[in-house]
């Protein structure tokens, strides 16, 4: 049970925003946004130790109701309040912002990436330089520098942010640096600070992304956040600085949890509703009934009970003392990995079940897909990610954690596709050869899900998880590689399609023991789940009549008497 239970059920968060201005969906969002932070009333200790109660907020169901509250709350917690968090200890002016941020009184932004350089971000090219009164002059430049895309405009409450910028001084570059600085007053930009606000994103409902620049923007002193000394290790220095980046990686993961819960209930329940007449019998029956429907259905919740078995033990060995940044990284990116496959095809596959209806954003599952795309880049884009540490375990530098069961089908499949690469790796002269990169780099990401599905199953082992839900996991991520359990484990293209059928057929009659399971219903806002929650919104519809002719007609006439 999550403690906003009763909060998702209260006229904030039950308003339809989908027909609203978009201004006021954003206000809306905000709202929502202090509501979430009253209930929770998380401290700095929670978000800087990944504490039990940090993990529930990320993992909590209500911010699928409202994904703009998923993204600002995101930004704010993890990247501003948590990077903050690091140097609050001996800097109680920062410990004072902090406490302001906790209660939103502040809105906290985190401006790293710019819009010409992403992934290449350590090649930065916006400057803070040290003036002689001891200020700083923040300078963006030019307009591939600006910073993109967190939404800097003002929201009605101050907002604060985290800039990362070169420091110069005396014209010598001390490398990448964050700072301090004060955006807006909630009602207009503070003086040389520019937000153009980008048009919207599909999915992003009402979070207002946006080119940030900055215009011989003055700071003081106490702006810079650590050393201004230059570090001896620039790369190392710039990836501690940006550690809270790392730890988005298994937080924002840990929402695509809740993209899968909320999308498997939704179909699931619409599935048992939705009737049609069997042209064999004449007689109605549900389509719940057909392998077409329960199938991908009852696939989609084994997935979301795995992953959940999985998300815990990730944050585990996260936070395992023996656990160094590198490891840390190496965990949550296969996790983020491999939940952001399900979490962005779990809602189009389950949509595409409900015909029409599941292009409707009412219905939710258009928005989370959008969202959960959106995810797999933010805070550790995982294609580059799976790249990184993909080589590494080729390489033999780092290795993936040991399995519970060394004679499972994954564990026998991850180590295959490891030799395999590393055979292949072995015929260029290193690495990076071209030769070899053209043929391993594009494997990397395929491995890292299959080290993340071995684990994912070795969790739902040690979690006791239903035998059933877990065999009908294994024979869904052995559709990812067909051709390596035919040619290796003897399984023919008949038998992996019959192991999903059987399983899937022995489930069916507790499917709505599985859908309680996932303690999604207070947090479901598609009207298509239930004929109550349908009937009601049809009543909410914009509704034209025979009556409405002549008004009709009065408004086209002043349309088309201004053009």
């Amino acid at each position: 049970m999550w403690p906003t239970s009763e909060l998702a059920l209260t006229p904030l968060w039950r308003i339809r925003s989908e027909a609203l201005p978009f201004n006021e969906r954003v206000q809306l969002s905000y709202q929502r946004c202090r509501s979430v932070v009253q209930t929770y009333r998380l401290t700095s200790n929670d978000i800087v130790n990944v504490s039990p109660m940090y993990w529930k907020f990320y993992t909590d169901p209500i911010l699928m109701m409202d994904c703009a509250v998923a993204i600002l709350l995101t930004i704010h917690y993890n990247l501003c309040v948590g990077t903050l968090a690091m140097y609050s200890f001996d800097r109680p002016d920062i410990a004072r912002l902090v406490e302001n941020l906790l209660k939103f009184e502040i809105s906290g932004q985190y401006c790293l990436t710019e819009l010409g350089h992403g992934l290449d971000i350590f090649n930065m090219e916006s400057t803070a330089k040290l003036l002689s009164n001891g200020e700083f002059e923040l300078n963006t430049g030019i307009s591939r520098a600006a910073k993109y895309m967190p939404p800097t405009s003002p929201c009605g409450i101050p907002v604060v942010a985290i800039v990362f910028a070169r420091l110069i001084v005396d014209e010598t570059d001390r490398g990448i640096k964050p700072f301090v600085v004060y955006l807006s007053d909630g009602s207009r930009m503070n003086k040389g600070i520019t937000c153009k606000v980008t048009t919207v994103g599909g999915g992003s409902q009402s979070v207002k992304h946006a080119l940030t620049s900055f215009d011989h923007v003055r700071l003081p002193r106490t702006a810079l956040l650590g050393s201004i000394e230059k570090a001896q290790d620039a790369r190392g220095a710039f990836y501690k600085n940006i550690y809270r980046v790392i730890t988005g990686s298994l937080s924002v993961g840990a929402l695509g949890l809740s993209a899968m819960r909320v999308s498997s209930y939704i179909v699931g329940s619409y599935s048992q509703r939705r009737h049609v007449i069997d042209s064999s019998t004449g007689i109605s029956r549900p389509i719940i009934t057909f392998s077409t429907q329960y199938i991908p259905i009852l696939t989609a919740i084994s997935q979301t009970f795995v992953m959940e078995a999985f998300a815990n033990k990730a944050r585990r060995m996260f936070l395992a003392p023996e656990a160094t940044i590198f490891h840390k990284h190496f965990i949550a990116s296969i996790f983020k990995a491999t939940i952001s496959r399900f979490a962005k095809s779990i809602p189009i596959v389950l949509g595409d079940r409900y015909g029409a209806q599941g292009l409707n954003d009412v219905n939710q599952l258009t928005i989370i897909h959008a969202n959960a795309r959106g995810g797999s880049i933010a805070e550790g884009d995982i294609l580059t990610t799976s790249i990184r540490f993909g080589v590494e375990v080729i390489l033999g530098r780092i290795a993936p954690p040991p399995t519970v069961k060394k004679d499972s089908l994954l564990w026998k499949h991850e180590r295959s596709a490891i030799a395999e690469l590393g055979a292949l790796m072995r015929k260029g002269n290193s690495h990076r050869d071209s030769n070899v990169a053209r043929q391993i780099l594009p494997q990397c990401q395929p491995l890292i899900e299959a080290i993340g599905h071995r684990m994912a199953y070795d969790s739902a082992i040690e979690a006791g998880l239903d035998e059933r839900l877990i065999q009908l996991f294994i024979s869904s991520v052995m559709k990812f590689d067909p051709a390596w359990y035919s040619e290796n484990e003897n399984i023919s293209r008949a038998q992996q399609a019959m192991m999903d059928q059987e399983v899937a057929t022995a489930l069916l009659p507790d499917i709505n023991d599985f859908l309680d399971g996932l303690r999604a219903k207070d947090y479901i806002t598609a009207p298509i789940v239930s004929d109550k929650a349908w009937s009601q919104f049809v009543d909410s519809l914009e509704t034209f009549s025979q009556n409405d002719h002549e008004a009709i007609e009065e408004d086209t006439s002043a349309i088309v008497s201004h053009l």
